[in-house]
């Protein structure tokens, strides 16, 4: 018995020893955090003060000049994208009618993107663009897409990282919901960054040690990608609106795309963090010396949070008056809703020159798919969950219907 009493007394001291490690861990406790429902931070700034479009647009070249610099790298203006070939996919189950096109662009090799469209409705139709972790075979998950030649990666099927994948990220962090978007009345252009871009850093100094003046970082490098895509649907009649749409580093894609290209005509960007919709200054979660350590070729060697004259509010502001969508949830505080909410409260003044409103709510809780900038927050950590897209159809709903 005594043996038991002292059994269990080192057990519960090694337990107990183990938490406060964890705990003292900063990466750790953001983890166990809540987002609160009010934001408690500063005010984003500098403040946008134009008093009229025509002053906000004397600033834009400038804001934007300071973003390559600061924090994305050199954005090229051509996004002049051409077919180089197409075909149907046919033999699935899908109310939809789905293509595979090989797209040729001027900075980059040529990449595939997989086009779904929905039957038996009348278009012309939105369509949403989405940049995915995983080769489009496993996102559009139909035999007969082509499988990338230069990335062994793959994330379908009974394999470890499908699994890995759902269970850590959520049931649609491969895959979409296709048939509700189809039902919706929504197509979908799906590419796979990496296999143009690869998120890898030894490639990307490879890169920049040939030519110290390529243009971005990989983030601005997919964001590109959106611009280029974007770009070739505009030429299609079938579509009427381009949406940029990205999880996590893509939606910082979304946002960097939106801000320097307006042929696209609005943004899902969720939980894009440090980088993306989350201010760099006065913020929780996961800190600009955090994100370059881990992630150095995503931005320019100079992000350092020290040194910015402006902070991404300012980059919310480029998109006005196109509607923005900032996805959230109250246990990611990694990356930081609260500076994503007070980004998007800093963005107001430029949305209100347009005569919108902006954010239309106090509370990081109080969604309105309807306002120019809809801020949704949900339960749960992060990825992509049953509850997201539902959110992100009635935004689209109430702004490309």
């Amino acid at each position: 018995m005594r043996f038991l009493k002292l059994k269990r007394f080192w057990l519960g001291l090694s337990l107990f020893a183990i938490f406060g490690l964890l705990a003292s861990c900063t990466g750790t406790r953001t983890l166990m955090m809540t987002t609160p429902s009010k934001p408690k931070g500063l005010t984003a700034s500098p403040i946008i003060t134009a008093s009229s479009i025509k002053a906000w647009d004397a600033q834009k070249a400038g804001l934007k000049q300071a973003f390559e610099t600061q924090i994305y790298g050199k954005m090229p203006d051509d996004f002049e994208t051409t077919e180089a070939s197409r075909r149907a996919v046919t033999g699935h189950s899908y109310a939809a009618a789905i293509e595979e096109v090989v797209l040729q662009h001027p900075h980059g090799t040529d990449y595939t993107a997989v086009i779904v469209t929905p039957l038996n409705t009348n278009g012309p139709f939105p369509i949403i663009m989405m940049e995915n972790f995983c080769p489009n075979h496993n996102v559009i998950p139909v035999q007969g897409l082509s499988k990338p030649q230069t990335v062994s990666f793959d994330c379908g099927g009974d394999g470890m990282m499908s699994g890995v994948f759902g269970y850590f990220f959520g049931r649609y962090i491969t895959t979409p919901p296709i048939e509700m978007i189809m039902q919706r009345g929504y197509a979908l252009a799906v590419i796979f960054p990496s296999e143009t871009y690869p998120d890898n850093a030894q490639r990307f100094f490879q890169s920049r040690k040939k030519d110290p003046n390529k243009y971005w970082g990989t983030i601005g490098a997919w964001a590109y990608q959106f611009s280029s895509l974007s770009g070739y649907l505009k030429q299609d009649e079938r579509f009427s609106k381009t949406i940029a749409y990205g999880h996590s580093r893509y939606g910082k894609s979304t946002l960097v795309a939106a801000a320097f290209d307006e042929t696209i005509d609005g943004v899902i960007a969720h939980q894009s963090g440090t980088g993306g919709a989350s201010l760099s200054k006065s913020k929780k979660g996961e800190t600009v010396a955090a994100i370059t350590e881990a992630y150095p070729h995503w931005f320019t060697f100079d992000y350092d949070e020290a040194k910015l004259t402006i902070d991404q509010h300012q980059l919310l502001a480029l998109i006005a008056p196109r509607p923005i969508l900032l996805g959230n949830a109250k246990r990611d505080v990694w990356s930081d809703p609260e500076g994503a909410f007070r980004a998007a409260k800093g963005a107001e003044p430029a949305y209100r020159l347009y005569g919108s409103e902006g954010l239309r709510q106090s509370k990081l809780t109080e969604f309105d798919p309807s306002a120019d900038i809809a801020f949704w927050m949900r339960p749960g950590t992060h990825g992509v969950v049953k509850e997201d897209w539902p959110a992100f159809l009635d935004f689209m709903d109430a702004h490309f219907k």
